[in-house]
């Protein structure tokens, strides 16, 4: 069931229990789920595939004290602030619903796992949610039990009036990346006693809708409520076969117990290099059975619709894919491979291998190769497009003599330092819960 967040409704008397359960939204993908026809439209993902690259494009590296960090990129030979991260409103974007102020108004927040920031945007457009501070009774009080997000209104003469209305919640793992002076949502949530575990989760159930949960995951509550459906089903069953019989059920204290076991599934990894996103190790990458790839840097991201790789890994994965080719210029960034014959691929997570992009896809979403594809060559084609692709983003500018100062070698030139970086993106949330704990920086897969 979806748990509204009200900002309103929460107050300074809110009651330091031991284990705070965690809230927990449904979200959907603006849009709808990725296109998948049966034919490729490769102009249109080669798009799509520009819209992501140009994200990543802007940030860069920087130092703060002795860490390198990711930063906003300052627009080139200016002196003007940075542009403010993020598109509302923007389709391809995961959204769930915020209720702020008194009386409550419903925003739709865009999630944002690139950004460190929470705001709202308001514009002129008449399209998106609105935020009305002059409704609110709440807006801008210091005795509000919680800080509202910083409300940015563009100037009438700017081009961003015509975007649409929404808020953004910035998800990133540092406040490096941070652009205003409103404390993040988690941080205040901890303060109040909402929640007391400083981690928060994804889950994707199909390409268009997943579960959020902020102070925890999803995985006991989705595994307690499998176990006595399961239970139900059997003792059901049971009675249809065996009348006479007594069927025996656990109790509700075993299945509470069973479901907190799942807690030992997870598998974690600490967060690394520049600190600002949630960049781990990726040990290896299997293609039918055998190890092509190990350490391998990934950044994860749900708003990414494809698997993005450096242009040897992507060549070096599909080498091993049997009767793949790579397209020629413009397109030369997708690898096509023979539908029928789609590979199985694993990634492997502190001595843990997962099987991820199997399957079929969606409901009334066909494509011969699975979810692996992107569609077909052309009508007709026993080839298809894969979902791995090529990236091209990394290079930059150096950062200087000051990164050898340091004791940094040649790895800290290239601006952004993407050029060996695996981005991650939202069909691997398929596959896998993912959990984010902000305070020891670390994220943890469990199999879904």
């Amino acid at each position: 069931m979806m748990r509204y967040l009200s900002l309103a409704l929460f107050t300074l008397g809110s009651l330091a229990l031991e284990h705070l359960p965690p809230i927990h939204y449904t979200i959907s993908r603006r849009g709808g789920s990725f296109p998948a026809p049966d034919i490729a439209n490769l102009t249109y993902l080669l798009e799509q595939l520009r819209v992501v690259e140009q994200r990543y494009n802007s940030t860069t590296r920087d130092f703060i004290g002795n860490k390198v960090v990711r930063k906003p990129k300052r627009p080139h030979g200016t002196q003007a602030l940075s542009t403010l991260l993020g598109d509302v409103g923007r389709d391809g974007n995961w959204l769930a619903s915020l209720h702020i102020g008194d009386p409550i108004q419903e925003v739709d927040m865009d999630l944002d796992m690139l950004t460190a920031d929470w705001w709202i945007f308001s514009t002129s457009s008449g399209k998106g949610s609105f935020y009305l501070d002059f409704n609110s009774k709440t807006y801008g009080k210091t005795s509000l039990s919680f800080r509202c997000p910083e409300l940015t209104e563009p100037a009438k003469q700017w081009v961003r009036t015509l975007l649409p209305s929404g808020a953004y919640l910035g998800l990133a793992a540092s406040t490096a990346l941070s652009q205003t002076k409103t404390v993040s949502l988690m941080m205040q949530m901890i303060e109040k006693n909402v929640i007391n575990t400083p981690v928060w989760s994804l889950v994707l159930i199909n390409g268009k809708d997943g579960i959020f949960s902020i102070g925890g995951t999803s995985a006991p509550s989705v595994r307690r409520a499998k176990m006595e459906t399961d239970d139900e089903l059997a003792r059901a069953g049971n009675y249809e076969v065996k009348r006479d019989e007594v069927v025996a059920s656990r109790s509700a204290a075993d299945i509470e117990m069973e479901a907190d076991l799942s807690a030992n599934e997870w598998k974690w990894s600490k967060v690394q290099g520049a600190e600002g996103w949630w960049q781990i190790l990726m040990r290896g990458i299997w293609v039918d059975g055998n190890k092509v790839l190990e350490n391998q840097p990934i950044v994860l991201d749900i708003n990414t619709p494809f698997i993005l790789a450096p242009p040897v890994a992507a060549r070096a994965f599909y080498s091993s894919v049997s009767w793949s080719r790579q397209l020629p210029p413009p397109y030369d960034q997708f690898h096509a491979y023979p539908c029928f014959n789609p590979p199985k691929i694993h990634f492997e997570f502190a001595g843990w291998n997962v099987e991820v992009l199997k399957g079929k896809r969606d409901k009334g979403a066909f494509s011969a190769g699975g979810r692996f594809s992107l569609g077909r060559m052309a009508s007709g084609s026993g080839y298809c497009l894969g979902i791995v692709v090529e990236s091209r983003m990394g290079k930059g500018m150096s950062l200087g003599t000051e990164a050898g100062n340091m004791g940094f070698e040649t790895s800290m030139e290239g601006g952004n330092g993407l050029e060996d970086v695996w981005i991650v993106g939202e069909p691997f949330f398929r596959d896998v819960q993912v959990a984010f704990d902000w305070k020891e920086k670390k994220v943890g897969i469990q199999r879904v």
